[in-house]
């Protein structure tokens, strides 16, 4: 079943648009409330937020009965309940599809998840509520909206990060670039302006891009997938982004590249070096760097800047493919962009290397290599994946 995909006939039955920047954030939203049956497993439009570190905490119940097409039964092991031939993102039964490019073989595209953590509201009365943006939050938390898409790689079940030509990837990664600028330059009607921050005017709101693969560290689709979430919330991450720049005068993306010592950076890119971090948290963590740290934005990057992103983000995933296993580990791992006002645009690779107990949790992390000899071993496992 290596042929399994989505085609373009099953494709037409749920193309609602072709190119997501022909598209502004209130038609998005419309999109979103018609959906048939999206509605049905909408969030609690509310959010509140951990008084100790300012983090966003989001309700949905109905996420827990989304649909997984793999289960993780033992820690070291991922067994599948369904082949390819099983998957419904194959087989045409997911949510409309807003934005499809070709590649090489198949196509890319984004759709609406199912089982958002945001929703969208038609008339948001959050815009009046700025100071909610990063400071406290009253026990009464305060309302949370947004969309939330998927942007699948290939159309092709088997082809992912890992195993697709860079040239196809780089047409996946520009689609990710167009999405984030038509949500964040299309929405200040209804979306906190990021002027106040410090971002460039006619920007608002907050794009989160994910990847999780593998069910331990939150996958529940087998069809490789990224996650992009556009919402009022300020993520915690981003928070600390800014916070590291007021307090020392730097972008932590450029304070780690003049930092890092130099026989941990793992590959080096025209635009972008691949690291282990000095302070790294779990064995075969990763960052992905751009060397212009004044960038804070897929968007903003240049075609060769996007071909070095692309690059390093291929081998960051193939890394965590390769020596996984020879760790005795399942190939499991969260890929996170880190970018906004405050960034420094940044990649984080966060493989399931070790579990997190609780030392971790008071946040004194303990690791279970070092820097060195992580790095070592990537570097010796980089020329051949």
């Amino acid at each position: 079943m290596d042929n399994q995909q989505l085609d373009r006939d099953q494709l037409e039955v749920i193309l609602q648009a072709e190119n997501i920047d022909q598209l502004t954030y209130p038609e998005m939203v419309d999109l979103f409330l018609l959906e048939k049956g999206l509605g049905d497993y909408q969030p609690d439009p509310i959010a509140h937020q951990d008084p100790r570190n300012s983090e966003q905490v989001l309700f949905n119940t109905s996420r827990a009965n989304r649909p997984h097409d793999n289960v993780d039964q033992n820690i070291n092991q991922t067994v599948k309940i369904s082949g390819p031939e099983d998957c419904i993102i194959c087989a045409g039964k997911t949510t409309g599809v807003v934005d499809v490019a070709d590649l090489s073989q198949g196509f890319t595209f984004i759709n609406k998840n199912l089982f958002p953590i945001v929703y969208p509201v038609e008339n948001p009365s959050f815009q009046t509520r700025s100071k909610s943006l990063a400071g406290p939050l009253s026990a009464e938390g305060n309302p949370a909206f947004g969309l939330h898409f998927l942007q699948w790689t290939s159309s092709i079940h088997t082809q992912d990060w890992h195993n697709m030509s860079n040239d196809d990837l780089i047409v996946v990664m520009k689609r990710l670039s167009i999405l984030e600028k038509t949500l964040l330059t299309t929405s200040l009607d209804a979306m906190p302006s990021l002027e106040k921050y410090g971002d460039h005017p006619g920007r608002s709101g907050f794009v989160s891009i994910i990847k999780n693969s593998g069910s331990p560290v939150g996958g529940s689709i087998e069809h490789g997938h990224q996650q992009v979430v556009f919402s009022n919330l300020m993520p915690r991450r981003v928070q600390e982004n800014l916070k590291f720049k007021l307090d020392r005068g730097v972008y932590f993306a450029e304070y780690v590249l003049q930092e890092n010592p130099p026989q941990l950076l793992v590959r080096a890119y025209e635009q972008a070096v691949l690291i282990v971090p000095y302070f790294m948290r779990r064995p075969f963590d990763m960052l992905l760097i751009l060397k212009d740290t004044h960038k804070a934005y897929l968007h903003e990057l240049s075609s060769h800047e996007i071909a070095s992103i692309t690059a390093g983000w291929q081998d960051g995933i193939k890394l965590l493919r390769a020596i996984l296993p020879v760790k005795r580990r399942p190939i499991a791992f969260n890929v996170v962009i880190h970018n906004g006002p405050g960034a420094g645009l940044y990649f984080e690779f966060l493989p399931y290397s070790q579990e997190e107990g609780g030392f971790e949790k008071l946040g004194l992390s303990v690791c279970q290599s070092n820097p060195a000899l992580a790095c070592d071993q990537l570097k010796e496992l980089v020329t051949k994946v």
